[in-house]
């Protein structure tokens, strides 16, 4: 099965690992990769590494980038310490994508966190994560991300949708660690 967490609304990461354990609860494996993000970024990375049968691997660096071009039409972002995307980010998303190839075997349920803003900044091509997919109709995906290219959405079993309604960042207060990263 292939389920995808896509859309502008927050909860994607989340909603992928209430998943994750649940297929932990089954006596399954898991293999929960996640592109673009840095071990350090987020909270959860300390409890899911202590899971038995739980393998989190980070391949991204450490803050937050963008395309050029995008911090170009937003230059405020820039203040805020997002860096531009360069040659690392890609060769980082590939590793992660191999780390997959040499590691899914062991593993029932694989999650490819933000795989689709990689795919959408151009980190990964769509047809090396299709090819991946079909390699191992076997296993179970999860593929989280903001812009899922439609190839991904057409070979997809469940889509969720997560959709924006209200944001606290729209009244200017910032993210709340352990809550929100």
């Amino acid at each position: 099965m292939i389920y995808i967490f896509t859309g502008n609304g927050k909860g994607k990461t989340t909603a992928a690992i209430g998943t994750a354990i649940r297929a932990l609860g089954n006596g399954e494996k898991v293999l929960f990769i996640q592109f673009m993000k840095d071990e350090t970024i987020t909270s959860e990375t300390k409890i899911l590494k202590k899971l038995e049968n739980f393998t989190l691997k980070n391949f991204g660096r450490k803050g937050f980038y963008l395309p050029k071009d995008m911090l170009e039409k937003n230059p405020d972002l820039v203040k805020y310490g997002v860096k531009p995307i360069e040659e690392i980010d890609k060769q980082l998303a590939y590793e992660g994508l191999k780390f997959v190839k040499e590691n899914i075997e062991n593993n029932d349920l694989i999650v490819l966190d933000e795989v689709c803003i990689a795919i959408y900044f151009g980190l990964l091509k769509v047809e090396d994560v299709i090819d991946l997919l079909k390699k191992f109709p076997q296993k179970d995906f999860i593929i989280t991300g903001r812009n899922c290219p439609q190839e991904l959405l057409d070979i997809a079993d469940l889509i969720t949708e997560m959709k924006e309604v209200k944001h606290p960042y729209q009244k200017g207060i910032k993210a709340k660690k352990g809550l929100d990263y």
